[in-house]
Order: C-alpha cells, then structure tokens, then sequence
C-alpha cells in the first residue's frame, strides 16, 4: 500500500505542477482523484487488517468532508435549505460524537479522526492567507486522506518514527508541507546570485525578484514589484498583484518605465511534490533532532 499510495500522490502532485507551471492552473481532477484513490486503499487496508468494522463509518465523514471541500455547491442555507449536505453533516458529526464516547480509548479512531482534523487544518491556513494558493490546499487536504500516515517501505524512511504516536503529532502531509516551504528558501538565493551576475544589485529586491523590460513582463508570469505612488515609483519586495497587470503596467509606463522589478509567480506545488520524495526517503528530521 505505502508504494501505492506513493505512485499516485506523485503522478497527481507531478501533474498538477506541470500545469500549474504551463498555465497557473491546475485541474481540480488530480485532487479528486488523489482523495477517490485515498478512501479506496483506506478502506482496503482497514478491511484487510482486521480493523474493527465499526471503524468503517468513519469513512464516511472523512468522504463527505473531502468531496464537500473541493466541489462547489449551493450553501447549506442559500435559497432555502439545501438539505443532501445539511444531512450528511448531521449524520457526519453524528458518527464522530458516537465514536468519541465509545470508541475514544481505540489509536486506530484518532489515526482516522487525524485526517480531517488535518482538512481543518489546511483549510484555516488558506483562509488565513498563509497558504496562498486554492491548488496548494486542495493538493495537501487530498494528501492527507490518500497518505494519512507515514509510508513505511524497505529501508525507507531513512529516519523511522520514534514512536507510532509521533505520526499523529505531525502528520505525514504537514512534512510534506515543511519540507517544500524549505525548499523555497533556495529561491531569494537563486535571486541573489543571479542578479549579483547581471548586476542589477538593489537591496532587498534583488533577494525576490529580477529586472525585466515591461514588454517581455507583459508575457510571463510575474507579479510587478515596482507600483506608483503618487508621484513617485516604488518598489515592494513583497507585492500582493494589483487587480489589473494590463493598467498597472500602463501606469508604469506613464512615467516612462521600460524596465523593471518583477518577481515570478512561482508555483507552491513544484516544491511540494519534492517535498514528499523527501519526506518519503529521509523521514522526519524534526523528531530526529529532537
């Protein structure tokens, strides 16, 4: 199963950065297929292991919170009550209730109960804005559910677990995610070097982006550091994009820009899929320092 899961975390997480590169999208399919594939290989595995069958109904909160968070639908309460998914939330929490007074002395439970307290968990940091992109959290609720514990395989992780519990502590997605937020901190240095060798040498935005002619700018996919204000243009070494390049560019070159600072719009999922070839072979190095 842990090769299983492996492959089909790789091929959607590859997927889904390749297109997110090409077109700054990616296609909500992958995630869906990756939660679909996550909930078959669970429930098998629960069946061939022996789990008690009770423990089966989770699978249908779990289900209902996954599908529920990546497909649109009418609000509960939108033009009247939408009753199939106030149910299925009612029946969802229904089955946790009962499992926390009866079943809350069982690790197994909790194993499951992780994987959409973990949907919580991406969720809140997208709301919050600490997770920037739609694509980033959907890819990481759906790993939870199709890899909800470490993958344990010949030799691999390099670093076991110290403890069975500490997978609950910090879960196999949430690696996932440090080690890709790691890898982006090679990107100001990529920035440094390279503007260093051009010597476009502004401090700091030479650490988060590079110069470029608006009218190549215009054809990638860049956020434009430099911004008027007033009279006067600025730069913003962290830019949050304007509503609109085409008039934001325009604005530029009103003030007779030709060249300017502009930083990549880099997709999160690239350093998230080498994230989980990391986290797959060298384990947690969190707990082995610890």
């Amino acid at each position: 199963m842990p090769i299983l899961r492996l492959a089909v975390a790789l091929s959607a997480l590859a997927y889904g950065s390749y297109t997110d590169w090409r077109t700054r999208t990616a296609p909500d399919s992958c995630w869906l297929a990756m939660g679909a594939a996550g909930l078959i290989i669970l429930a098998t595995e629960m069946v061939e292991e022996d789990w008690d069958p009770a423990l089966l109904l989770m699978l249908i909160p779990i289900g209902w919170f996954f599908f529920d968070l990546l497909i649109e639908r009418r609000g509960i309460f939108e033009g009247g009550v939408n009753v199939p998914p106030l149910a299925l939330y009612v029946v969802s929490m229904a089955i946790i209730a009962w499992f926390f007074l009866d079943h809350y002395h069982e690790e197994r439970f909790w194993a499951l109960l992780s994987v959409p307290l973990m949907f919580l968990l991406y969720f809140v940091l997208y709301i919050i804005d600490v997770i920037k992109g739609g694509a980033d959290a959907k890819a990481l609720i759906a790993l939870s559910l199709l890899i909800p514990w470490y993958p344990v395989m010949d030799g691999l992780p390099l670093l076991p677990l110290p403890s069975d519990v500490a997978q609950y502590i910090m879960p196999f997605s949430l690696l996932t995610l440090f080690y890709g937020a790691i890898l982006t901190m090679v990107v100001p240095v990529y920035y440094f070097i390279l503007n260093m060798v051009r010597g476009d040498r502004r401090f700091p935005s030479m650490f988060f982006g590079v110069r470029m002619d608006i009218s190549e700018a215009k054809k990638r996919f860049v956020w434009p550091m430099d911004y008027i204000d007033g009279d006067e243009v600025r730069t913003s070494s962290l830019p949050k994009g304007p509503e609109s390049l085409e008039e934001h560019f325009a604005s530029l070159e009103s003030k007779g820009l030709t060249r300017i600072w502009v930083t990549p719009k880099i997709p999160m999922l690239i350093p998230l899929t080498l994230g989980l070839v990391i986290a797959a072979v060298v384990g947690n190095v969190i707990f082995f320092f610890i």
